[in-house]
């Protein structure tokens, strides 16, 4: 497992108390973890629910599918092959990751 830089690439509103965050990041091991902080992250200060995770760059055979759980303000991202293994090659692999998030403002 290693701990990875998830940066913000969209931060946007809705009537009342969530907001909709997407954080992108290059994974590194077959379980990431991304620490998300308020500074970096659009004011979070709870994670809702996860939306969605779309692989934006380096799926082959070797990386075929993402699953993001979070506790707290951490994100844990596992990645398989395409035959449900642990993915073991990490060269140029990209994710999205979309969130439902509280924030302070």
């Amino acid at each position: 497992m290693s701990a990875i830089t998830g940066t913000k690439n969209y931060a946007g509103e809705f009537a009342g108390e969530v907001r909709l965050l997407t954080v992108r990041a290059t994974l590194q091991s077959a379980s990431d973890t991304i620490t998300l902080t308020p500074a970096a992250h659009g004011g979070v200060t709870e994670i809702v629910d996860v939306v969605g995770a779309v692989i934006t760059g380096g799926m082959d055979d070797d990386f075929q599918a993402v699953q993001v759980s979070f506790s707290g303000l951490v994100l844990t991202v596992v990645s398989t092959e395409g035959d449900g293994t642990a993915a073991e090659d990490f060269t140029g692999h990209l994710v999205t990751i979309t969130l439902l998030i509280k924030t302070t403002a």
